[in-house]
C-alpha cells in the first residue's frame, strides 16, 4: 500500500531538498528542549519546522515534555501528576514547562513550517493523547503540516482512526527504551527488539511514513528503505547532527532530518546546496 504523501511536506521539499527539524526544539543549545524558547531559537536559525514530544498528564492535559528527561529531571513521568504540579517543578529549576495549546500557537505563526508531535503516553486501546491531540491540530488549522510519530502503533492507529488526513510515523531504533531496566533481560523483550529495528510494523496500513534512527543505518540500503522507496512512504531520519550522518541520510534517501542541532545541520544543507563541497567528501 503506498503511502499518501502530505502535499505540504513534498511541496516544501521540492523547494528546499532535504527538509530539516529541530529535535525538541534546540536540544544542543543554552536552552531547555521542549520549550517554547528552544523552539522559537530552532524558528530562528531557518528551521523548517519542529519536533516534540507530547503527553496526557494525570488531570488529561496535553503537556509538552519528554517523558525520560521528566523523570531524570522532576522524578516522575508526566502521567504521574497534574499540569500544575509539573509546571511548578519546572519553575523550580528556570523551566517553563509548555501546553500542547502554547506550542500549537507558536506553530500557527509559522504557516511554512512542518510540526512533528511525537506521542509518547498510550492506553491498552483508542490512545486518548492521539485523540485530544487531532483535536487539537483541527481546532488550530494546522493538521494539513503535521506528522504524528510514536514508537507505538496504537497511537498510530488512534490517529488514523479520528483524523484520517493526518500523516504518521513509525518510529524505531536500535535499542528500544523500557521503564523498567529488568525488562531488558526478557525474551519478549529481545523478539520484540529485532522486529523493531526491522522497520516491519511501517508496512501496517495505518502508517505513512517511516522515522528511524540513524544508527541503524549500517548498510546503503537496508531492507526497510527499499520497501518505503516501492511503496512511496517517505524515510525521515532522527538524530542527525553530524556532516557524516548528514550525508548518510542523503544516501539513503531521506526526506527530513531531525537533528539536536539545527543551526550546524542547516549549514551542512547550505553548504549541499552552494555546492562547496568536493563530491561526496564528509562536510563535518
Amino acid at each position: 500500500m503506498a503511502s499518501k504523501k502530505n502535499t505540504h511536506i513534498h511541496d516544501l521539499k521540492q523547494q528546499k531538498g532535504i527538509l530539516i527539524l529541530g529535535h525538541r526544539g534546540c536540544r544542543k543549545s543554552d536552552v531547555w528542549e521542549n520549550t517554547i524558547p528552544a523552539f522559537q531559537k530552532a524558528f530562528d536559525a531557518g528551521a523548517d519546522g519542529i519536533e516534540i514530544d507530547v503527553e496526557t498528564t494525570a488531570d488529561g492535559r496535553l503537556v509538552v515534555i519528554n517523558r525520560w528527561f521528566s523523570n531524570k529531571t522532576f522524578g516522575f513521568f508526566p502521567w504521574e501528576r497534574a499540569l500544575g504540579a509539573i509546571q511548578a517543578e519546572g519553575r523550580k529549576r528556570g523551566i517553563a514547562v509548555p501546553t500542547f495549546d502554547q506550542v500549537c500557537t507558536l506553530v500557527s505563526a509559522y504557516p511554512a513550517s512542518v510540526f512533528n508531535v511525537e506521542i509518547k503516553s498510550c492506553d491498552r486501546f483508542l490512545c486518548r493523547t492521539a485523540k485530544q491531540v487531532a483535536g487539537r491540530l483541527g481546532f488550530f488549522g494546522i493538521t494539513h503540516r503535521v506528522i504524528v510519530s510514536s514508537f507505538d502503533l496504537n497511537a498510530l492507529f488512534t490517529m488514523k482512526y479520528v483524523s484520517p488526513q493526518t500523516e504518521t510515523a513509525h518510529l524505531f531504533r536500535l535499542e528500544d527504551r523500557v521503564t523498567d531496566l529488568n525488562d531488558k533481560q526478557t525474551p519478549a523483550y529481545k523478539i520484540t527488539g529485532c522486529i523493531n529495528r526491522s522497520g516491519i510494523k511501517a508496512m501496517l496500513p495505518w502508517v505513512d511514513t517511516l522515522h528511524p534512527e540513524i544508527k541503524l543505518i549500517k548498510s546503503r540500503r537496508p531492507l526497510w528503505a527499499r520497501y518505503a522507496q516501492r511503496t512511496g512512504r517517505r524515510v525521515n531520519i532522527w538524530t542527525v547532527d553530524t556532516g557524516n550522518d548528514f550525508l548518510k541520510a542523503l544516501d539513503i534517501g531521506a526526506d527530513i532530518i531531525i537533528s539536536d542541532n539545527p543551526e550546524k545541520t542547516l549549514d551542512y544543507r547550505a553548504r549541499l546546496n552552494r555546492r562547496a563541497i568536493d563530491g561526496r567528501k564528509a562536510i563535518a
